[in-house]
């Protein structure tokens, strides 16, 4: 209790600064209600009387986890209605582009108590499900009033966020166990659990969800609307996935390169945030390169580009990423030559290609160091090294297909974290209403 109230002094004064300047961007107003544990009329009788769970995810890539888990669940309680809520702007317009039948999107609660209590009056879950890590003192202390199970699943802790959360490991490990169960991705990430001061009975090893990915084919028309452009019978195609700010002048650069020994090479740059797309434009004008966006292409398929190099194209569409993927030769994941922790490796190893990657992959350590032992994937260190590797894929396009078929082969090795989720999650339920 004397934790409880110094975390909502510290709160309270942390809110009176940031709050403010979080809720009143014009993006976040629309969810302001919501934030404050407000829950619409509409969606308080599609749950009256019904078996709810609640699942949250902070932002687009927790999300697209919690409805792989919510899948799942449904298939056990069919009956039942699933609330999935998330924290950014981008991660509720994912939701709601993935939620289906009578599922229901809404912000998180901010964590006063009031908030929460709210919140929980207005949902009546069962039980709520997190997505990686999430530790909010007063939400677990009001589940476990109600005795609402909470779990995390596809348990995660950053290198970064390890070295500040032991600081406050005795603050921390009181509100880690008023959870349930927590299912670690790695036994790296049990043990930091188990640092942070975690019953290890509760914590288990049950991998990592992203490695269950599957394809939904969402942009596949624009595909077949460009794939006239990029493809040919000795193009080699990289694709620069969720890059961000710093790697659009590398891959620029590295673009310039290599047309003057391969004129076939072609560039794809997909970048992490649409809102950069105006910069990434004028970057490429000041490098004198053309850059065409693939939502202005009226190509056909079968139309092969023309011989020599060509532009580089610009992925300006939301929920394409994955089918131009599956166009690539070779696949650069960004976030990671830049420090901003990398990002997933699981979607291009998935349509069995080459992926090369900076060393920044905080976010993806163990998944990165699983695909280099595995001659899955390769670690860049700078531009140059981008450039020496991409030009040995093009040049030896064996290798290519040997390093694609390894990624495959370790995607599938890694799949069934969400049943082994389940399970956890099914067993646990059973014994909370045991007890």
């Amino acid at each position: 209790m004397f934790i409880r109230i110094i975390y909502n002094i510290c709160f309270f004064a942390f809110s009176l600064f940031y709050l403010p300047v979080f809720l009143l961007k014009g993006k976040h107003k629309r969810g302001l209600a919501s934030r404050f544990g407000v829950v619409p009329e509409e969606i308080r009788k599609r749950l009256e009387g019904k078996q709810v769970f609640w699942v949250h995810g902070v932002s687009v890539g927790e999300v697209v986890q919690a409805f792989r888990l919510v899948a799942a669940l449904k298939k056990r309680f069919p009956a039942a209605r699933f609330v999935v809520t998330t924290t950014t702007v981008a991660g509720r317009e994912m939701a709601l582009g993935l939620k289906s039948g009578e599922d229901s999107v809404l912000y998180f609660p901010v964590d006063f108590g009031f908030s929460v209590r709210r919140f929980l009056a207005g949902v009546h879950p069962s039980a709520l499900v997190l997505i990686e890590t999430e530790i909010w003192p007063n939400l677990l202390s009001e589940l476990s009033k109600r005795k609402i199970p909470a779990f995390i699943v596809n348990g995660r802790i950053s290198d970064k966020a390890i070295f500040k959360y032991k600081k406050a490991r005795f603050f921390i490990a009181p509100f880690l166990n008023e959870l349930k169960a927590i299912c670690a991705q790695d036994d790296l990430m049990k043990r930091r659990f188990i640092e942070l001061g975690a019953s290890p009975g509760i914590v288990s090893v049950t991998g990592n969800m992203k490695f269950d990915w599957q394809p939904n084919f969402s942009g596949e028309g624009l595909v077949k609307a460009v794939e006239g452009r990029l493809r040919g019978p000795d193009v080699f195609l990289l694709v620069a996935g969720s890059t961000h700010k710093g790697e659009e002048e590398i891959l620029l650069e590295v673009y310039r390169s290599l047309c003057v020994k391969h004129a076939s090479f072609r560039l794809l740059v997909a970048p992490r945030h649409l809102d950069r797309i105006g910069s990434i434009l004028r970057l490429a004008s000041q490098k004198g390169l053309e850059l065409q966006r693939t939502s202005k292409i009226r190509g056909r398929a079968g139309h092969s580009p023309e011989p020599g190099p060509g532009p580089v194209f610009l992925l300006d569409s939301m929920g394409a990423l994955a089918d131009f993927y599956r166009l690539a030769d070779a696949v650069f994941v960004g976030g990671s030559l830049v420090p901003n922790g990398g990002h997933n490796l699981v979607e291009p190893a998935f349509f069995e290609k080459p992926v090369l990657f900076g060393p920044f992959m905080n976010n993806f350590s163990q998944m990165a160091e699983e695909f280099k032992k595995s001659s899955a994937g390769v670690e860049v260190k700078n531009a140059k090294d981008l450039e020496q590797r991409i030009l040995e894929l093009v040049e030896d396009r064996n290798k290519a297909l040997v390093f694609g078929r390894n990624a495959k082969e370790l995607v599938l090795r890694h799949q069934g974290a969400t049943e082994r989720n389940v399970r956890v999650f099914l067993q646990t339920l059973s014994n909370s209403e045991e007890s």
